[in-house]
């Protein structure tokens, strides 16, 4: 059994081929379960969205917003356009902190020639400069709407707390060309890389908004046709628990699927020139259907959040005022999604009639993505039989990397 190194949390793969044929394929998840669904009930439906954002320390914003939604809805709340947008600004965020980690931090060593973040920094500061730069700038949209960077406090359950000045968002936009040009020859890095390849047919699921590229609201569509919402999700997506590993596995009521980046790019569309213009000249075609090519499409979203974050900034900063945070109506059920980095993230909740969380599910997208990852590996093994035990080893971790797991959420 091999430690994964470079990935968010803890975790292992055991793979057993016989007469080149694989046998089993197990990723196995090492972090302890937190029970955060059980530490939830009995509490007031306020403090759902402060609790679940420290499931992560890298993907907090996306728990803290999916939570607040559902217990907008549970408690009868319709926020405000403006609160929308600042909420869809703070995931935009989320998305370029998350990919450049990723991107620069954990994926990139492995394609030039380095062992880690610290010999890139040593070897390539330019590269290593930029992924600094692109969460400097994610971090501080985050901190100016949010109230800091990680665990973010004003966003709650009908509306905002506080809200940033127009000479904050303003001087956001001021720092955002040399940023977006910092995205755009990170795509360009990322497409001149050659990846493995391991070509498979799989389920994409992730939101859908018409006429947008959907991460804050919309349906859940598949790409064999299905179509539900969020409340409806237990009708569709099947949780199990494995005996080798502390985290579940979820599946489309038992056919595998794949949720993130590359999902989420083969079913939705960029409403904006930019990207559609720097794909076709690098000569990007879709559907995704490689799962190394999920680094490619995360590098592909980094550029589109860079440049959807100055355009809600400039919009913000021409409108944002104060808002009286709206009261709950009503106590009851609630569910919303939301995509977060690594795939759409469900929360659900249930309040008794003084507010209290009585029952709460939180469905992740790591989970979603294991099934899926599991069935790779063992389409990969094949593919490196004439290696050494290191390389092949070093391939299947690339691998593991490419989905962008995170074991700390799967295991919440």
């Amino acid at each position: 059994m091999e430690a994964v190194p470079k990935i968010e949390g803890h975790a292992a793969f055991y793979a057993h081929l016989r007469n080149n044929e694989v046998e089993k394929a197990r990723f196995i998840g090492l972090e302890n379960d937190r029970f955060i669904e059980k530490i939830l009930v009995g509490r007031e439906f306020w403090e759902a969205p402060i609790i679940t954002s420290r499931i992560c320390g890298i993907c907090p914003v996306i728990h803290n917003v999916t939570s607040t939604k559902a217990i907008e809805a549970a408690c009868g709340i319709t926020p405000s356009d403006q609160t929308i947008k600042l909420r869809e600004l703070m995931l935009a965020a989320q998305m370029i902190q998350s990919h450049s980690l990723h991107l620069y931090l954990l994926v990139l060593p492995d394609y030039v020639g380095v062992s880690s973040s610290f010999e890139l920094q040593k070897n390539h500061p330019d590269l290593f400069k930029n992924a600094i730069e692109l969460k400097k700038f994610a971090d501080k949209i985050i901190e100016v709407i949010g109230g800091r960077a990680v665990h973010p406090i004003t966003n709650v359950p009908g509306g905002f707390k506080s809200y940033p000045a127009k000479s904050q968002l303003k001087e956001l936009i001021g720092s955002a060309q040399t940023v977006i040009e910092i995205a755009e020859s990170t795509l360009r890095l990322f497409a001149s890389f050659d990846y493995p390849e391991v070509e498979r047919k799989i389920i994409d699921s992730a939101l859908h908004q018409k006429g947008k590229f959907a991460y804050y609201e919309g349906d859940i569509w598949t790409s064999t046709g299905q179509v539900f919402e969020a409340g409806n999700y237990t009708d569709y997506i099947d949780e199990e628990l494995k005996e080798y590993t502390s985290t579940k596995f979820g599946t489309l009521k038992g056919k595998i699927m794949q949720v993130g980046a590359a999902a989420r790019t083969n079913l939705n569309i960029f409403p904006n020139d930019f990207v559609k213009d720097i794909l076709k000249e690098l000569g990007i075609k879709l559907p995704f259907l490689n799962p190394f090519d999920n680094i490619l499409a995360q590098a592909i979203e980094n550029y589109y959040f860079v440049i959807h974050s100055v355009e809600l900034l400039e919009e913000l900063s021409k409108s944002i005022k104060e808002e009286h945070q709206q009261l709950p109506k009503k106590f009851g059920i609630g569910t919303a999604a939301c995509e977060a980095p690594r795939g759409t993230l469900f929360h659900h909740y249930e309040l008794d009639d003084k507010g209290r969380i009585t029952s709460c599910d939180l469905v992740t997208p790591t989970v979603q993505n294991l099934p899926a990852l599991e069935k790779d590996m063992a389409l990969f093994l094949p593919k490196l039989n004439d290696l050494s035990v290191k390389e092949r080893n070093k391939n299947i971790e690339m691998l593991i990397r490419a989905y962008d797991p995170c074991i700390t959420c799967a295991t919440h």
